[in-house]
Order: C-alpha cells, then sequence, then structure tokens
C-alpha cells in the first residue's frame, strides 16, 4: 500500500462518512491491517460507503473499527455488514442434529434455549455479564471461555490452535470473518506478566516430523487474548521471481476428509478486483487429525509436506506477523484470502469477570454486495451455505 493509495482512502472516508473519518496503522510499523476511526457501523451502509469498505479490507487485508455502540450493540448489525462481504454462514455448533442432519438430511433444529451458549455465557457472572442481543443467531459463532466458570469454579488453561484460514476445505471457501468484541481479559498475573503462561498443545498436534524452525515460529503466539495474524501477500510479494512464478502454477488439492475426492484449486489466490496475490493458507500438510491434509497435484504426500512445509516457514516469519490486541466495542474484519490467523492460549474456565472473552464472530464466502438485501440465487445458497440459510438482515 503506497502513502498516495492511503491518502485517497483516507480522502474517501471524510467524504463519505464525516470529517472525523480517518484511518491510523493497527501497529507501529504494521504494513498490514488498519485502524478505521469515525465510522458508525449500528448504521446501514450506502452503496458507496459498502464500496470503500471493501477496498479497505482489499488493500490492508485485516480493518479494525473502535467504539461501536458497546454495550448496545446487536448481533443483527454485524451480520448486516457481513452482508456486503459476502453471504453469511450459520456455525454447525448452534444446531442440535447437525449430524443427523449430514447423514440422514433430517430437518434442522436449533439448540434448545437452556443449551445456547449465549444462555451459558448468561449463567457465569449473571449481574456482571450478559449477552448482546441477538447472541443467539445461527451465524453467530461465540468465542469465549465463560460456559462453565463461575465463582466457584477452578481456573483451566488450553494452547493455542493451528495456524489457519476458516473454512477453506469447501469448493466456494469463506472470504470474510467478522469480530463484535464484548469483553476482553484484564488481568495479568503469570510470572510473565501475562494473560496466560506460554502453554504449549500435546506431542503430537502438529506432524512430527516437523522441523524445530518451523515449530519455533508456529508456537510464538500472543498470551494477552490477542488473535494472532500472519500475512500472506507480503509474505508472496516477497518470494524471488522464479519461486512465485513456479508457485502460480502449483494446484492443491482440498477435502474434508481422506476418504473425500476434494477439488483442485490454486494454491496462490488473485484478488479479482485489484490483481494483487496471495497464498491461500498453504500449511494443512502437516495439521492435526480432524481434516485431511491437501495433497499438491503431481506430488506425494511426502513431498506435498515438504514443500508446503517450506512455505509456511516463510509465512510464519515475525516480519509478516501482526498480533491483534482487542478491546471491547470493536468490530474487526479481516480477509481469510489473504492472511492466516491462530487463537492463542487462553484460560478456557475462570472464576472471575476480569478474565473473560467474548467475542462474536461472523463468516461469509462469495461475493460483495454493495446493496442490500442480498441477491444470492436459491441454487447458489444451497450449493455453498451449509447449514442452510439466508440472511434476512438488510
Amino acid at each position: 500500500m503506497s502513502t498516495n493509495q492511503t491518502v485517497e482512502l483516507d480522502r474517501r472516508l471524510k467524504k463519505l462518512f464525516s470529517k472525523n473519518a480517518q484511518s491510523t496503522p493497527l501497529a507501529r510499523d504494521q504494513k498490514m491491517g488498519r485502524r478505521i476511526h469515525g465510522i458508525d457501523l449500528t448504521k446501514p451502509l450506502n452503496p458507496d460507503q459498502a464500496t470503500l469498505l471493501i477496498d479497505l479490507l482489499d488493500q490492508y487485508s485485516v480493518i479494525s473499527f473502535p467504539r461501536q455502540g458497546n454495550p448496545n450493540f446487536q448481533l443483527n448489525f454485524l451480520e448486516r455488514l457481513a452482508n456486503h462481504f459476502g453471504a453469511p454462514l450459520p456455525h454447525p455448533k448452534n444446531y442440535a442434529n447437525y449430524i443427523e442432519y449430514k447423514k440422514n438430511r433430517a430437518p434442522l433444529t436449533l439448540l434448545p434455549k437452556e443449551k445456547q451458549t449465549a444462555s451459558l455465557c448468561n449463567e457465569a457472572f449473571p449481574n456482571s455479564i450478559r449477552c448482546i442481543d441477538g447472541a443467539d443467531s445461527p451465524v453467530a459463532y461465540i468465542v469465549t471461555n465463560l460456559p462453565g466458570s463461575g465463582p466457584d469454579q477452578e481456573e483451566q488453561f488450553a494452547s493455542g490452535l493451528h495456524w489457519h484460514t476458516d473454512i477453506e476445505f469447501e469448493k466456494v471457501p469463506l472470504s470474510t470473518s467478522m469480530f463484535y468484541v464484548q469483553c476482553v481479559p484484564t488481568s495479568k498475573e503469570s510470572q510473565s506478566k501475562t494473560w496466560v503462561p506460554d502453554i504449549r498443545p500435546q506431542q503430537g498436534f502438529y506432524h512430527p516430523d516437523s522441523s524445530p524452525l518451523l515449530n519455533t515460529r508456529r508456537f510464538d503466539l500472543p498470551l494477552n487474548g490477542e488473535t494472532a495474524y500472519a500475512d500472506t501477500t507480503r509474505a508472496f510479494e516477497d518470494l524471488p521471481k522464479e519461486k512465485r512464478e513456479e508457485l502460480d502454477q502449483i494446484m492443491v488439492r482440498r477435502r474434508l476428509k481422506p476418504s473425500d475426492v476434494g477439488w483442485l484449486i490454486p494454491i496462490v489466490y488473485v484478488n479479482p478486483r485489484t490483481g494483487r496475490k496471495s497464498l491461500h493458507s498453504p500449511v494443512w500438510a502437516s495439521r492435526g487429525k480432524n481434516i485431511a491434509p491437501v495433497e499438491i497435484d503431481g506430488l506425494s504426500d511426502q513431498q506435498t509436506r515438504d514443500y508446503l512445509d517450506e512455505i509456511e516457514c516463510h509465512v510464519l516469519q515475525r516480519k509478516y506477523r501482526y498480533d491483534h490486541v482487542h478491546q471491547a466495542g470493536d468490530v474487526t474484519i479481516w480477509s481469510n484470502f489473504s492472511t492466516l490467523h491462530n487463537a492463542p492460549p487462553v484460560k478456557s474456565r475462570i472464576c472471575r469477570p476480569e478474565d473473560a472473552r467474548l467475542m462474536y464472530r461472523v463468516s461469509c464466502k462469495g461475493e460483495p454486495s454493495y446493496h442490500l438485501p442480498r441477491q444470492d440465487t436459491d441454487q447458489w445458497l444451497k450449493d455453498n451455505i451449509d447449514p442452510p440459510y439466508r440472511s434476512t438482515v438488510s
């Protein structure tokens, strides 16, 4: 992103929103990401405003909007915003019988109210933390440590996750994900003066033959509840010309289960609006047991893993990394096509509100829509949105 491009985007911010609208870097000397000030996302966007926000995400990969009406923010506001970036996707965990639906096409039913994540969150510290309105929406995935927590509970800890992009193993992968942040942890009581100590996963979390350098970079995660990001656009652009040309020809077979035929897809993603290229999550070769590893077309499993581990090690260099500090009231949006992200080690069960982590994620796929409501066809939704869903928020 050149200085002239940044100046032009800021000019459009002021013209389309208000004279107080502006953008600033997410962190000092950080090339990826931008914080957008002076925009109220509780209000609908007109087509020009929606176009600008999509342009901002195309250019910066991560954009964050502070002070979005906490505690009066509603999930509907986030779903409406998501509709501009793609078709919102429900989360399977919100349904009582998703497995039966997948196996036998039984009619889907939502979890009963008392078992929904929002209700379980409200039970932890009922006098101080209540979920926002609409938190029981099918498209809301609640990222939290509140269920099972409470004043009489004992703290528990969990390690970070794998580096990944969200649901990339489908033919049309997720394009965009976003958080609304209600609560962030404020205590820092470990020996390192962080929220949690450096908790590592059990042996076998990654492939046992992964190199020590690669694992060092994988496990370099923030310890105060931040979300870790890696910039796959700049990582691709920094490769030698010959390597970029080589990667342009690489096709990978992605699938959910080893028994699936899957499909071939380029490992290099080309943004159709900007032409910029990025690596679309080249990390599946060494992941855990839940999702089948990708295969590079024409290479063996071992050759694939060696090739993709080299790329992952490059992408996870600290110069391409950014650890996003969440603040209550923030809305943060990221592109799944031009970033990797990782959830950090956390206190997974807590005994006081100061340790609460409560965020609402909505993810979407498909083409942007500058006008609402979206005009996705019934057939496209049937083929690509599972569980089935058509957003009525506009």
